[in-house]
C-alpha cells in the first residue's frame, strides 16, 4: 500500500512540474508575459523671453511684459494660460502674448494643458519700476504755504529745493529760467521781482520726461523805492450856493467822501476841507498862501474843488465860483490864472490838482505838455523817476464844457467813478496817470462829459508824477 502511495504522489509531482515549465511540442520552455503600461508625460514650457536667473524674480522699466516661448509636448497641446487668459499657440506650439504690469510685483503664471490632460506650470515674478509720474518736487526757500502768498520786501528771491525721482532728474526750471542742479537734486536759482504779484512756477523733467509743476506767489512790497516828504490835501466843495447860483446837490457829498478815502487808505499828513459857508473868495485864497509858506520842496500837495464853474467867452479864461459870489461878476470868482499862479508858486515837489466843475479844462490851454512813459516790465524804476522829478498836474471832470452835477450815490459820475477807482486799487503806489486809466472810460461811458489829464504848462512841471501811497491792510 505504501508503495502505491509513494508512486502516485511521484506522478503528481511530475504533472505539476510539467504545467509550470509549460514545454511545447518542440520542447521549448514558454514564459507568459504581463502586459506593458506606458507613462504620459507633461508638456514641456521652454521659455525664451523674458530671460529669468536664478532668483526667479525679473526686474523690469517698462508699462508692459513680453512673454515668449514653446511647448514640447508629444500628445498635443490642448491649452496654454498666462495669467488667467488663454493663449492661442501657432502650429509649432510657440506662444506669445503682452502682459500689461503694475507698478510694484506682478506675479506671472503660465499653464499648460496637453490632450492627455497633463499639466505643467511656470511661475515667476516681475519687479516693475513703472516710473510715469514726475519728480517730487520740496521748496526749501522761501517758505512756502499753500493758499498763501510769500511776501518779500528785496527785488530778488532765492527759490532753493530738491527734486527726487526714480529715473533721476533731467531738470528744473523756475519761471522758464534753467536752475543750477546738483546730482542730488538739490536746486537753485535767483528770480527778479516786480513790485505786487510774482507768479513763481517750478518746473521738474525727469530722464522718462515726466514732468511735475508747482506754483507759488511772492508778493514784493515795495520799500525805499521813494522817500516821500509829507502829503497835504485841500479839499474843497460847495452846494450851498444863494442869490445868482443854483444851489448843487452832491459837490459837498464828493468833497467829504474824497477826504474820507484820502484818511483811510492813503499815506496824507494832513487833509483841510473847505465847505459850504466856509468856502468863500477869501479863505480859500488864504488857504492857498498859506500853502506857498508852509509846503516844502519835499512834500506834495493834492486841491480838490467840487462847486460852480464859469467861462468868460469876453475874457476868454474859466473861473471857479466860491460860496459868496452873488452875481455873475468875475469880481466875485477865482479865475484859473489865479490857481495855476498859485501852483507854480507853491513850492510842493508834486501838486495834483482835482477839479469836477465846468469849464474846468480851461486850466491846461495851449499844447499839451510831455511826461515820462512808464515801463511795465520796470516799474520800480520808473516810480523813482516820476516822483525824482517835479510835477503840477490837473485832473478834471471835462474840458471847456458844463457838467452834470447828477450821478450815483449822490456823487457826481466824474467823483463817484475816481472814489471807486481809489478804494478799489490794492497797488502800494498808484500814479495820477493811473488813476486817471483806471476810471476815465466809465465816466465817459456814463456820462456826456470827457475827463481830462494834462500837466498844467509853465508852472516848473519836470515831468513826474503824483503818486498816491496807499497803506497796508491790517
Amino acid at each position: 500500500m505504501k508503495k502505491i502511495i509513494l508512486i502516485l504522489s511521484l506522478f503528481i509531482c511530475i504533472k505539476n512540474y510539467s504545467q509550470i515549465t509549460g514545454k511545447t511540442q518542440t520542447g521549448n520552455l514558454l514564459i507568459k508575459k504581463e502586459p506593458v503600461i506606458e507613462e504620459i508625460t507633461s508638456p514641456q514650457i521652454i521659455l525664451t523671453e523674458p530671460k529669468l536667473d536664478n532668483s526667479n524674480v525679473l526686474k523690469v522699466e517698462s508699462k508692459n511684459l513680453e512673454i515668449k516661448g514653446k511647448i514640447i509636448d508629444k500628445y498635443g497641446v490642448k491649452e496654454i494660460i498666462i495669467n488667467k487668459i488663454q493663449i492661442t499657440p501657432s502650429e509649432e506650439n510657440s506662444f506669445f502674448t503682452i502682459l500689461p504690469l503694475i507698478t510694484g510685483i506682478t506675479d506671472v503664471n503660465i499653464k499648460v494643458i496637453n490632450v492627455k490632460g497633463k499639466i505643467s506650470e511656470l511661475s515667476f515674478k516681475v519687479a516693475s519700476e513703472l516710473d510715469d509720474s514726475g519728480p517730487t518736487v520740496f521748496i526749501i526757500e522761501p517758505k512756502v504755504s499753500r493758499g498763501i502768498k510769500v511776501v518779500k520786501k528785496s527785488d530778488v528771491v532765492t527759490v532753493k529745493g530738491v527734486a527726487t525721482d526714480v529715473s533721476g532728474v533731467l531738470e528744473v526750471s523756475v519761471n522758464n529760467n534753467r536752475a543750477s542742479l546738483t546730482p542730488g537734486g538739490d536746486f537753485s536759482i535767483d528770480m527778479y521781482l516786480n513790485i505786487g504779484d510774482n507768479k513763481i512756477v517750478v518746473k521738474a523733467i525727469d530722464q522718462k520726461l515726466n514732468t511735475t509743476i508747482d506754483t507759488f506767489t511772492v508778493l514784493r512790497l515795495p520799500r525805499d523805492i521813494i522817500t516821500p516828504g509829507k502829503y497835504f490835501a485841500v479839499v474843497i466843495g460847495i452846494n450851498s450856493y444863494a442869490g445868482y447860483w443854483p444851489s448843487l446837490k452832491n459837490a459837498v457829498n464828493d468833497a467829504e467822501g474824497l477826504a474820507k478815502v484820502l484818511k483811510k487808505y492813503y499815506f496824507f499828513d494832513t487833509v483841510y476841507t473847505i465847505l459850504n459857508e466856509e468856502a468863500t473868495r477869501r479863505n480859500i485864497i488864504q488857504k492857498f498862501e498859506w500853502l506857498t509858506k508852509n509846503i516844502t520842496k519835499n512834500d506834495n500837495l493834492l486841491i480838490f474843488y467840487a462847486g460852480h464853474g464859469q467861462f468868460n467867452k469876453a475874457l476868454n479864461k474859466g473861473f471857479w465860483v466860491p460860496i459868496d459870489a452873488k452875481s455873475n461878476s468875475v469880481a466875485d470868482f477865482i479865475s484859473n490864472n489865479d490857481v495855476k499862479t498859485f501852483l507854480s508858486g507853491i513850492p510842493s515837489k508834486h501838486t495834483l490838482l482835482i477839479t469836477d466843475a465846468c469849464f474846468a479844462g480851461d486850466i491846461f490851454r495851449g499844447k499839451p505838455a510831455q511826461s515820462i512813459e512808464f515801463d511795465p516790465n520796470n516799474m520800480e524804476k520808473y516810480y523813482q523817476e516820476v516822483y525824482r522829478k517835479q510835477s503840477r498836474l490837473a485832473l478834471t471832470s471835462g474840458g471847456i464844457e458844463e457838467v452834470s452835477d447828477a450821478g450815483k450815490d449822490h456823487h457826481s459820475i466824474f467823483t463817484f467813478y475816481l472814489i471807486k477807482a481809489l478804494q478799489e486799487n490794492t497797488k502800494k503806489y498808484l500814479d495820477a496817470n493811473q488813476l486817471f486809466n483806471e476810471f476815465r472810460i466809465a465816466v465817459t461811458n456814463n456820462s456826456e462829459q470827457t475827463p481830462m489829464l494834462q500837466v498844467v504848462r509853465d508852472t516848473d512841471d519836470e515831468g513826474g508824477q503824483f503818486i498816491f501811497i496807499r497803506k497796508e491792510k491790517d
